[in-house]
């Protein structure tokens, strides 16, 4: 069998898995979260200790998950995307005339720290890189350096709190519910 078989072969076997894995996960997160992030690692991707929690329907960049970084404790909510790769400069270079029949781009790792919340329908750019302790609000789009314990969100994501003041606020009021911890 040819060498590119096998490697589609891998490919297809590699998405069924994936596929089977996050079916499950609907049903029995800790199971799913165990051996997703076990194929992650296999696959590259560099994860500091025990995620969280990652969605099922989040989405990284698959040709490039040597590029992502996850620290330990990290919340990654549903339809997150990572994307490490960023082809505007092919359309720049054919703008001034450039002979565009190899495309260029750029790639760039992206870094969650630790202890991190990234909501819902967030995108992480090429190059972000988010400190530990931060929360993303919902479909913020992030690119740029974050800063520890910041609270960010918006197009382009902006600093709006500080997670230390916002938890200590929060701690006073108790105005928020406890639930039993996953393990995995």
């Amino acid at each position: 069998m040819k060498m590119s078989n096998l490697i589609n072969i891998n490919k297809v076997f590699g998405k069924a898995y994936v596929g089977i894995l996050k079916f499950i996960g609907r049903f029995n997160m800790p199971w799913y979260l165990d051996r997703y992030v076990k194929w992650l690692r296999y696959h590259g991707m560099d994860i500091q200790g025990n995620p969280q929690y990652i969605a099922t329907t989040a989405h990284f960049d698959g040709g490039s998950f040597s590029r992502i970084h996850i620290g330990d404790k990290t919340v990654i909510s549903g339809e997150v995307e990572f994307i490490c790769h960023d082809y505007s400069i092919s359309r720049a270079l054919e703008a001034l005339g450039e002979d565009m029949t190899l495309e260029a781009y750029f790639q760039r790792d992206i870094r969650v720290g630790s202890n991190c919340f990234i909501g819902f329908r967030s995108v992480l750019l090429p190059g972000a890189s988010i400190g530990d302790n931060c929360i993303v609000g919902a479909g913020s789009v992030v690119r740029g350096k974050v800063e520890d314990n910041s609270i960010i969100a918006g197009n382009p994501a902006m600093p709006i709190g500080n997670t230390l003041e916002w938890g200590c606020r929060h701690l006073e009021k108790s105005d928020y519910k406890r639930n039993v911890c996953r393990t995995h």
